[in-house]
């Protein structure tokens, strides 16, 4: 399984109507504004997915190009570039999980394990998890612990201490943060993360929102049994 989205397997459409969805920002409304167009002409050149957008836009020059053959602003290919780009979001670091007890996070360096992009295909499934145990002799909770901190980086804007705030709450997998009304998971993580321990920035509704929409829009390969951990920060 891949750390990534698989690109090929997200229809054009699709993400057509996720970006119609979507609350854009400011900087984004020019995507709102030519929705229909851009994507008329993206079908019309025979591109079916996003992976063929990614291609097509893979450079500032490309994305250039295809303005100017399109007759479309070329802001609107530049952040549809980077909205597309986006939902491949930067690997994150392990050593920078305050959560994890730094012996874990040397045991894995000296195996050349520093990201969760390399991590995630040796534990996203029950079986692999026990041979990771065994491979590492790290115990079964903080296996699982490490599974659901690098699935939840996988999504856009999760950073190190937000995938820790989740992991953390009653939403632990993305399963759960799916199926999650976004104003309750909005009220259970600001009370949760009250004194700030955990995510230092703040936690707007509308990032909730992102959260869930792009929770729903990804398929997480992620293989559990329910069961609550009992995490605590290491400082």
């Amino acid at each position: 399984m891949g750390y990534y989205i698989d690109f090929r397997n997200k229809n054009l459409q699709g993400f057509k109507k996720k970006l119609g969805d979507t609350k854009l920002l400011p900087s984004q409304k020019v995507l709102g504004e030519y929705l229909d167009k851009g994507f008329n002409y993206l079908e019309k050149i025979g591109i079916v997915n996003l992976f063929e957008v990614q291609e097509a836009l893979k450079t500032k020059e490309k994305a250039l190009t295809v303005a100017k053959q399109s007759d479309l602003p070329e802001n609107f290919w530049i952040v549809l570039r980077r909205e597309v780009n986006g939902h491949h979001p930067q690997p994150r670091k392990l050593k920078d999980f305050s959560i994890l007890p730094g012996q874990i996070i040397n045991k894995l360096a000296d195996s050349g394990i520093k990201a969760t992009h390399q991590l995630y295909d040796k534990i996203y499934s029950e079986k692999r998890r026990e041979r990771f145990c065994t491979d590492f002799d790290i115990d079964e909770k903080d296996c699982l612990l490490l599974a659901k901190l690098t699935d939840f980086c996988r999504l856009r804007y999760v950073n190190p201490d937000f995938a820790t705030l989740l992991v953390k709450s009653q939403y632990d997998t993305i399963k759960k943060v799916k199926t999650a009304n976004f104003t309750d998971l909005h009220e259970h993580l600001t009370e949760l993360n009250c004194d700030k321990s955990y995510f230092k920035g703040k936690i707007a509704l509308s990032d909730i929102e992102l959260i869930i929409r792009d929770a729903n829009y990804f398929n997480t390969e992620l293989d559990i049994y329910e069961q609550n951990i009992d995490v605590q920060r290491r400082v």
